[in-house]
């Protein structure tokens, strides 16, 4: 090897670290100024929000492209380094992950930090308020009761209509779970008891609410009155006479119960078929034929019961009882 090219060969390396140099990445500078901005400042549980980073040099003009800046939150997702571009602004992408809150994200360089803030979802003093009811409160098996939901905004006037509701029950069942309030704020749903007796917890939630509850009782229809009359309710000494005795049941909201057992009892007179049990019908009423001879009433004076009784709630028997008068035509 000659003496020229040992020396070509050295000059050759000693420009690798120039070229080198030129590629490395540019550092921001001591006395370099951020500004930051989040563009819309206020998303949804899932949305996104662009987060704009402006760099300058101390003297004011725009950071090199290609500086590093690093950013960081603490709720949501977002790039950790971003490269400083044309003008000396970078762009990055803050992600929501659900949670709400007010994500604090924050830019850096080796000198210079600046923060900015974006509400995911609703903050808390502008949260709807909720309330919900059911009526009645107590529902029997099978049963169905009325779910109504108001929301409001944190400064009492109605949520816009349109917005979602979320309804849950620990018993039963919901129709339409998830209904849209009105133009007043309100909303409603059925709730169905379903074949299981206990305490039901309703919960609505309307954006980002508080969970609002109520509670309802499921329990086992059951009589808690009887009522009986008897059609004629006078009969003659000296004939014989069918007397219709009509027991009708009713529950604990007042509507009659159909389904349940009524025996009949009478002192006086037979009734037809000699059954006294009859089943109440759809309407809760139950019926026999009392038939009362001549006989029957020999030596009474001026009248008698029927009494009706059905099963209570408890295992107890209800009663109910009628009276019917002896009319004795003058001899």
């Amino acid at each position: 090897m000659n003496r020229r090219s040992i020396v070509f060969g050295l000059f050759s390396l000693a420009l690798l670290p120039a070229v080198g140099c030129d590629k490395a990445t540019p550092v921001a500078p001591t006395g370099t100024t951020l500004t930051l901005s989040a563009n819309p400042s206020k998303i949804g549980l899932n949305g996104t929000s662009t987060i704009t980073i402006v760099g300058r040099k101390p003297d004011g003009n725009p950071l090199n492209p290609g500086t590093e800046i690093r950013l960081s939150t603490d709720r949501g997702t977002i790039t950790p380094v971003v490269e400083i571009g044309d003008g000396g602004v970078a762009t990055a992408t803050l992600r929501a992950d659900g949670r709400a809150g007010t994500a604090m994200i924050s830019a850096s360089t080796a000198d210079a930090m600046v923060e900015t803030s974006v509400q995911i979802g609703e903050a808390e003093e502008d949260r709807p308020t909720v309330l919900v009811s059911v009526t009645p409160s107590e529902v029997p098996l099978q049963g169905t009761a009325e779910i109504t939901v108001v929301a409001r905004n944190s400064d009492g006037s109605p949520v816009e209509a349109g917005r979602p509701v979320i309804l849950t029950t620990t018993l039963g069942s919901i129709t339409t779970a998830n209904p849209q309030t009105g133009a007043n704020g309100i909303a409603r749903a059925t709730l169905r008891a379903g074949d299981r007796e206990g305490t039901a917890t309703v919960t609505a939630v309307v954006g980002s609410s508080a969970p609002a509850t109520t509670e309802v009782t499921i329990f086992r229809d059951a009589a808690t009155a009887i009522d009986v009359v008897a059609n004629p309710s006078t009969v003659r000494s000296d004939q014989q006479t069918r007397v219709v005795i009509s027991a009708t049941v009713f529950n604990l909201q007042g509507a009659r119960l159909p389904g349940v057992t009524v025996t009949f009892q009478s002192d006086v007179g037979e009734f037809e078929g000699g059954n006294t049990a009859e089943t109440t019908n759809s309407n809760g009423q139950a019926s026999k034929v009392l038939v009362v001879r001549p006989q029957d009433v020999i030596g009474l004076i001026e009248s008698f019961e029927v009494k009706a009784r059905t099963p209570s709630s408890t295992g107890t028997l209800l009663e109910g009882s009628t009276t019917i008068r002896i009319n004795r035509p003058q001899q």
